[in-house]
């Protein structure tokens, strides 16, 4: 940090000294003896101009940048030796320039190699089109220039005009448009060129066949984390420890890794392979964020210096000593009960949903729902209905004696625990009453009697019943893994889940500094979103904000209408 930032001060320098008095100071009185007389001082402009951009790429490690700003400084002091500049500025700028040689294992981080010649094209590109606009743009206006080019010959005019000296042209005139639009489009090339050749690396090369069959291996013994399933997805990329027996599954989202859960591997292999994935993640200038990291892995994540935002909870029931018997499972056997009365009965299928009405019903389902929260589903650590059905899943579905499907919900295998996850929870829009809690209760029965351990209800968002200190990034959490903020809406989830008795276990997100949470949200909206522009948020906001505003006003209207109902000696309604 400190070498970039000293970086950024001799690029201020240099551009600096060019217009500013030397200062009447005795040592800076100390001159270079050479009297070299060379228009120097606009390269001393455009050193120090490149310096300042590329203190950026220093700040961030970048080993493109460094390289650069040795071959600066070096070309800075030289141009002070030639101006007859202070023995003093220029002996600071190779204690600059020796430091980085020094330090240069700190600068090890890659750029992106399609980013960094797409900025070399551009550089060579702008100086291509910079010569022929000055060219042609001299050539269209020769009468104007002419008197220059009597004074300095055609070659000074061309030579002054690329290297940006004042011509002192006419106001209102053509060529002093002209002159004055040449600095803008070698500003804009040079700007391009810089931005690109210092942009990290964007792409993550996605895993082949073995490497899935190893992730499938470790997930399978070692998958302790309720989305650690979810490592299996085809949008993940992998980071294998330097032993082979651990993995980190995570997606890139510009410069942000984002990791699904925690590491996978044995407790012993945890710390080592977080150590080494922040130190890969650097070489690339990458951002890192673990997503509903578990509470137990808390002390190593801080040992790496990492900082740690609770986003709510986990509710995990012990489905070996499950049941609903007992007055804190009253509300939940009794709704049950009332779902039954109605008719209502749970199946089970694993994979392939074998009756095709009801598989056809649990389309519409979930056609509907996914209309109601924005019209795509969503992904990462979050699974969605397919057809086809998994073979490793579990469906549970409420149907009546009609074959009518009321709702469904799907399960996950958590390997690591002998345990399910509960993944999908969606339900017709008019439904039984308790229906939700039949699916759920019978679901639990079912997984105890197949030899489950535990049962993980999912993430409640907000949650704090083990009033953690760690604060909340209040509805933005919410926000991540919902298209929006909607407290109310984690509140009534909490609740529903809280009537089963669960074990609460914290869920952390786990990121590397303060400043980069903002893109860290971004980032996590769009590893959940499949369709995550700008533009695509902005129209969903709008329509969502149109569609509430009409449900306001039809209720407003309502109510006006009952107010101006007259009474006739009965109740009106």
């Amino acid at each position: 940090f400190i070498i970039g930032f000293a970086t950024g001060l001799v690029g201020l320098a240099d551009m600096a000294s060019v217009i500013i008095p030397r200062l009447n100071w005795d040592i800076l009185l100390v001159t270079w003896p050479l009297a070299i007389h060379l228009k120097v001082h606009p390269m001393v402009v455009v050193v120090g101009f490149f310096l300042v951009m590329l203190s950026y790429g220093l700040l961030r490690g970048k080993r493109h940048a460094w390289r650069l700003t040795v071959l600066l400084l070096l070309m800075s002091a030289l141009l002070h030796v030639m101006r007859g500049g202070s023995v003093l500025a220029t002996a600071m700028v190779f204690v600059l320039a020796t430091l980085l040689v020094v330090f240069f294992r700190y600068f090890q981080a890659r750029g992106d190699p399609p980013s960094i010649r797409r900025g070399y094209l551009a550089f060579i590109m702008g100086l291509g089109v910079v010569t022929v606009y000055t060219s042609g743009g001299f050539l269209a206006l020769y009468t104007q220039f002419r008197p220059l080019v009597d004074r300095f010959g055609i070659d000074g005019v061309l030579l002054r005009l690329l290297t940006n000296a004042h011509l002192h042209m006419e106001a209102g005139t053509q060529a002093l448009f002209f002159e004055r639009a040449l600095p803008m489009l070698c500003m804009s090339a040079v700007v391009y060129g810089m931005v690109q050749i210092l942009h990290p690396v964007a792409v993550a090369l996605l895993a082949n066949e073995k490497e899935r069959q190893a992730v499938s291996g470790l997930t399978s013994g070692y998958g302790r984390n309720s989305i650690s399933y979810f490592a299996l997805g085809e949008d993940k990329s992998y980071f294998f420890s330097t032993t082979g027996k651990a993995v980190i599954s995570y997606v890139l989202k510009k410069n942000v890794a984002v990791v699904a859960g925690d590491p996978i591997g044995p407790e012993e292999e945890i710390l080592p392979i977080i150590k080494q994935f922040v130190e890969f993640c650097h070489q690339q200038d990458w951002t890192l964020v673990f997503w509903q990291a578990r509470e137990d892995l808390v002390d190593r994540y801080r040992s790496v210096g990492f900082h740690l935002l609770k986003i709510g909870e986990d509710a995990v029931i012990d489905a070996r000593t499950f049941t609903l018997r007992g007055g804190a499972m009253a509300n939940v056997r009794s709704s049950a009960k009332r779902a039954e009365k109605d008719g209502l009965r749970v199946v089970f299928y694993h994979g392939q949903i074998e009756n095709a009405e009801q598989l056809f019903q649990m389309q519409m389902i979930s056609r509907t729902w996914l209309a109601h929260k924005g019209g795509t589903e969503m992904g990462f650590s979050m699974g969605h209905f397919d057809v086809r059905g998994d073979e490793k899943q579990l469906s549970a579905l409420a149907v009546d004696n009609t074959n009518r499907v009321h709702a469904f919900v799907t399960f996950v295998p958590i390997y690591g625990r002998n345990g399910w996850g509960l993944d999908l929870m969606r339900r017709a829009e008019q439904f039984a009453p308790g229906t939700m809690e039949l699916l759920l209760a019978r679901s639990i029965e079912y997984l105890k009697s197949c030899g489950a351990d535990m049962v993980s209800l999912g993430l409640a968002p907000m949650s704090n019943v083990n009033n953690d200190d760690e604060t909340f990034l209040n509805n933005s959490i919410d926000f991540l893994t919902h298209r929006f903020g909607n407290l109310s809406s984690s509140q009534s989830l909490f609740k529903f889940k809280k009537k089963f008795q669960p074990i609460w276990e914290s869920r952390y997100l786990v990121y590397s500094h303060k400043l980069t949470l903002p893109q860290i949200g971004w980032a996590l909206y769009a590893a959940h979103q499949q369709d995550a522009s700008c533009l695509s948020v902005l129209c969903t906001s709008l329509r969502d904000w149109w569609a509430n505003r009409q449900r306001a006003q039809a209720r407003s209207e309502e109510l006006a209408g009952v107010a101006r109902t007259p009474v006739t000696g009965a109740l009106s309604l």
